[in-house]
């Protein structure tokens, strides 16, 4: 307990003080934010793409499931303006360029896992654009099932409530099981963003502390940071009209913080367990995984 009780102050401590986490989550809200309605444009594409140009509610109920009401509120209305007047192919000019700039959020992340692990970029840009691209893209797809399972899930409880009761017991735990999915498919989106975006290989028991702890501490986060926002801050009186927006910016920051932590947490966990840097990797040109 006390060897985990140092590396989480390590953590912290390298976070704030040694790879300047908190002016780096900044820039990645920003980006969050910025690239959040590109994205929402390449889903409503997607959606008219697999025939159901319909599921617009069910996107946004999957997107902003664990949100807190506040930044759901804020974001939602603008999210089903955006995905209802832009309903289009995914073969266009301006599809490849809403893809671009939904991107850039994944850049961000890669920036700031690059610094918790202590590497440099050396990777082509190219190849790096692409793979942010085929986040997007595997991102999109993900959420347009989650909207499914929104739509869905009702109707399966209608059909096979009666089967299912016995087993399950109650409705709540059927309802339950649709979190903890999501949960899960949270959890596995982390060590994947931990896996490959950085310019290290590593193996996925090297990021496991660091996800888990990024899982655990978003879910709690946002638990209290929504309770926060009802019962003790105002920000109207100081943003006016605007308050929706900072709370939005505020949480992507909070959350940006967490993700970076969670690499901190990696890096320092490696080094107190025998490897003092992270290995440089060209992703296949003859580097191994690390063990």
């Amino acid at each position: 307990m006390r060897r985990w009780i140092e590396i989480l102050y390590h953590a912290a401590w390298r976070l704030v003080m040694k790879d300047e986490g908190l002016e780096l989550s900044g820039y990645i809200a920003f980006t969050a934010f910025f690239s959040l309605f590109p994205f929402v444009i390449f889903l409503a594409a997607l959606a008219g793409f697999l025939g159901d140009p319909e599921t617009a509610d069910a996107f946004i109920e999957a997107m902003f499931e664990f949100m807190p009401d506040d930044v759901a509120e804020t974001l939602a209305p603008a999210v089903r303006e955006v995905m209802g007047a832009r309903q289009g192919g995914l073969l266009t000019v301006g599809i490849l360029t809403t893809l671009w700039f939904a991107s850039n959020g994944i850049e961000a992340l890669r920036t700031g896992l690059n610094r918790a692990y202590g590497v440099s970029e050396e990777r082509a840009m190219w190849r790096l654009r692409l793979q942010s691209i085929a986040f997007v893209i595997a991102g999109g797809m993900i959420i347009f099932f989650l909207s499914l399972a929104v739509i869905l899930g009702p109707l399966i409880w209608r059909v096979l409530g009666p089967t299912l009761h016995d087993l399950l017991g109650t409705q709540l735990v059927f309802i339950s099981l649709r979190y903890l999915v999501a949960v899960v498919l949270l959890w596995a989106a982390l060590m994947l963003l931990h896996r490959w975006l950085p310019n290290t290989r590593q193996a996925y028991l090297r990021v496991l502390p660091g996800v888990c702890a990024t899982t655990l501490l978003w879910l709690a986060g946002a638990s209290l940071f929504s309770w926060y926002v009802g019962n003790l801050a105002d920000y109207s009186a100081f943003y006016g009209s605007l308050g929706g927006v900072a709370i939005t910016l505020f949480f992507f920051y909070g959350s940006a913080i967490i993700f970076i932590f969670g690499g901190e947490l990696n890096a320092v966990w490696r080094e107190r367990t025998g490897r003092r840097r992270a290995p440089k990797e060209t992703n296949g040109d003859g580097a191994d995984a690390e063990a």
